[in-house]
């Protein structure tokens, strides 16, 4: 390749690495703490919805409604995101939706009209289109090559940081207004520290002539973007992504409300309270996943085995009210960590893209089927709850994890031959 050429790819930011160990790992704890406050600033809302129907701001339907069309524009944006970040500079892409989301909360925060405040928290949800597939992208193809799956260890704790972030500002501020100044002004700050950043960054780029040219052309000659995915099961792949993160969100979000109604002595905080325990459970899930993975030889096999221990505690928490509460909690801590074994292979497994320049192309549909999956969680199972009862819900979990391990078994043989290649 010419020299010119060289040098246009660099400028693009696209398929190029970093080799001075100091300096990549460096650029990454600047974007886990970028993203941590960008999951935060994404919570600020949530956080926020007691606080917002109690002033009689927006009633319960509304609140519902933003969040909702708020995913309605996320999801499938995902998926251009994650195209976009393959073949554009990723840190533009992440700058563009920065600057965009500060711009949405700054305009909540001067206006409580619901009509603003929901083409704001849509436009919030379309102009971050390319922020988590970008912040993958960087770090699966453009951080020292020794480092990366470590990397992608560490990201797996942004959300969670971002989460008790966002908490703990909702606790201390005075006003709940204060939650989307906070998170505008971070968002800016952060806008500019990554344009400052990538500027001296830049300089210690090398082109990437192993990963995404010649030679994963000679692994998969001629197949198209499709094709590949076709070639390791990733279709299927995002099927189980589908339900098991239906699954995990919908135990995240109405486990206090499961304890409050089935037991007499759990009042509604210390139902909040238990629930911050699962919370903490699935941080110990992240701490000890690693050392699990790492002798992970086939990744989608270990997530049947994950899914696999998963099962016999969501079939015994299917008698909720006459089991303990202690033995409730228990069985789903041990369930949030196993959760967060499974996200961390599921990462492992998007990595394999990195090698035909589709890391952020897989990252961005992932994450879009992650976004429905919050959709269903939200509106779907509760449904469910009304309609049938909290017993019949808990019935649909170990069904759906259960049909979610058929689906990898039936892509564990693909993704191997695929693996072999992707090395």
């Amino acid at each position: 390749m010419s020299e010119n050429q060289s040098k246009i790819d660099i400028e693009r930011d696209v398929n190029i690495h970093l080799e001075n160990k100091g300096i990549s790992r460096t650029f990454f704890w600047f974007l886990w703490v970028m993203y941590a406050v960008v999951s935060m600033t994404k919570n600020c809302y949530n956080s926020s919805l007691a606080s917002i129907v109690a002033d009689g701001v927006l009633t319960k339907s509304q609140t519902g409604a933003i969040t909702a069309l708020f995913y309605l524009a996320y999801t499938p944006l995902q998926v251009v995101g994650g195209t976009c970040a393959d073949k554009y500079s990723p840190e533009k892409l992440i700058k563009i939706g920065l600057i965009g989301a500060m711009i949405s909360n700054a305009v909540i925060f001067f206006c409580q009209n619901y009509y603003v405040m929901l083409a704001s928290w849509v436009f919030n949800g379309i102009i971050q289109f390319g922020i988590w597939p970008s912040i993958f992208k960087i770090v699966s193809s453009q951080l020292v090559r020794s480092d990366r799956s470590r990397m992608i260890f560490y990201l797996s704790f942004t959300s969670t940081a971002g989460f008790l972030i966002s908490y703990l500002i909702g606790a201390v501020v005075s006003d709940w207004k204060y939650n989307f100044a906070i998170s505008a002004i971070s968002l800016l700050a952060f806008a500019v520290a990554l344009h400052i950043a990538e500027k001296r960054v830049n300089p210690f780029m090398k082109w990437d002539k192993t990963e995404t040219g010649s030679s994963s052309a000679d692994k998969l000659e001629g197949r198209s973007k499709l094709q590949i995915f076709g070639a390791s099961g990733f279709f299927v792949m995002l099927l189980v992504v589908i339900l098991v993160i239906t699954v995990s969100q919908s135990r995240s979000t109405l486990t206090s409300v499961m304890f409050v109604e089935n037991y007499d002595n759990v009042s509604p905080s210390l139902g909040n309270v238990l629930t911050a325990l699962l919370l903490v459970a699935g941080i110990v899930g992240n701490l000890v996943s690693r050392k699990f993975v790492s002798h992970s030889r086939n990744e989608l096999l270990s997530l049947v085995l994950v899914y696999g221990a998963m099962l016999p505690f969501l079939v015994a928490c299917i008698f909720v009210g006459k089991l303990p509460i202690p033995v409730m909690v228990a069985m789903f801590a041990v369930i949030a960590c196993l959760e967060a074994v499974a996200a961390l292979l599921r990462n492992y497994y998007t990595m394999y893209f990195t090698r035909y320049g589709l890391s952020g192309s897989a990252a961005g549909i992932i994450n879009a089927g992650a976004a429905f999956s919050y959709m269903l969680a939200a509106y779907v199972m509760p449904r469910i709850i009304e309609l049938f009862g909290w017993r019949v819900f808990m019935i649909s979990l170990p069904i759906i994890v259960g049909v979610a391990i058929a689906c990898i078994l039936l892509i564990v043989k693909r993704f191997a031959k695929f693996k072999s290649t992707a090395l």
